[in-house]
């Protein structure tokens, strides 16, 4: 709805197609952020181009709301103007209203440091390909430029929440939690229970709402994240499966001089050996050795969460890690 009531044109609803574009390709996928998202852009006056501003504005709205985006996207639009016998000729960056109306080219581009994602070309009469590839790169240069603008102004006023274009490590507290637990289709009777009753016995239970799918997918939703958290972890105990590349929290059972035994899933048992405990685990002088170790960092009951890192098709034997956990948080 525009400012006078009335709905938006077509040149609005064009120009918000094309800022689209622009952000959906960074967007991540529905299995790693699940959420449904809404992106609404105002502007109030102009004397340039709106859906290349927009492009700039989604990206800092994304990386504030804690969206895992690909990578942030900055739009430019890029003007053209030559004499009328040809001898001269020049390239505009970020074109004003007057140079749009009197120039011969309006190029938006948008897209990464590295790429482009959605572009619109408006012109007078026809132009050559050398003029557009020049067009390209001025808005690559443009782009990056913009790009580095963008960083320095979320370093200096995000408190540190936001560094470098990386998005929040999560999303605000006043947004929804989603978790999602991937699991066999085939064991989805055993989520639901005689006539509902665990998946019920969920829901009461932490407060949340269960959204199974026939391919195996359940997605908890809730507004608490520790209750979500927690609903996830009994979820996995019902009917997820150990498998590579997976992080799971887990019980200390035993400590051996090689490492701990620990305890997941349905009392499926992993190896959380030593070496993938600690780094630099030959810097570590122990009087017990590397029984010490392990000691002075776990102990007996101890809840913990490690990644899986290989399921041994044969025995099945699991080996985990704690250390590689650690390296991909950080």
């Amino acid at each position: 709805i525009t400012q006078h009531g009335a709905f938006a044109n077509r040149r609005a609803i064009g120009h918000g197609a094309l800022a689209e574009k622009g952000i959906v390709p960074t967007l991540p996928p529905p299995s790693v952020f699940p959420y449904s998202i809404r992106m609404t852009s105002e502007v109030t006056s102009s004397n340039g181009s709106s859906s290349m501003a927009t492009v700039c504005g989604a990206t800092l709205a994304l990386l504030d709301a804690g969206v895992p985006i690909i990578a942030p996207m900055a739009g430019v639009s890029i003007g053209y103007v030559s004499t009328d016998d040809g001898t001269g000729q020049q390239l505009l960056l970020d074109i004003t209203g007057t140079e749009d109306h009197y120039g011969e080219m309006d190029f938006k581009v948008a897209g990464s440091a590295e790429g482009v994602s959605s572009m619109q070309l408006d012109v007078k009469r026809p132009l050559s390909i050398d003029v557009l590839v020049a067009a390209m790169n001025l808005a690559k240069s443009g782009r990056r430029v913009l790009l580095e603008e963008m960083k320095n102004l979320v370093n200096s006023s995000s408190r540190g929440a936001i560094h470098d274009l990386t998005p929040r490590s999560r999303p605000k507290d006043t947004a929804p939690r989603v978790e999602v637990v991937t699991f066999d289709p085939l064991r989805k009777k055993e989520l639901i229970g005689p006539g509902g009753a665990v998946l019920k016995q969920l829901v009461d239970r932490f407060g949340i709402d269960l959204d199974l799918s026939q391919d195996g997918r359940c997605l908890i939703y809730g507004e608490k994240m520790d209750m979500v958290a927690a609903a996830r972890a009994a979820v996995m105990e019902l009917v997820a499966d150990v498998e590579e590349g997976g992080t799971y929290e887990g019980t200390v059972i035993e400590i051996k001089d090689f490492g701990a035994i620990v305890e997941l899933l349905r009392n499926k048992e992993g190896l959380l050996h030593v070496s993938d405990l600690v780094d630099d685990l030959d810097s570590y002088s122990h009087p017990e050795g590397n029984y010490g170790v392990v000691k002075e960092h776990l102990s007996l009951g101890q809840r913990i969460e490690v990644l899986c890192t290989g399921v041994d098709p044969v025995q099945g034997s699991i080996r985990l890690s704690r250390k590689a956990l650690l390296h991909r948080k950080f």
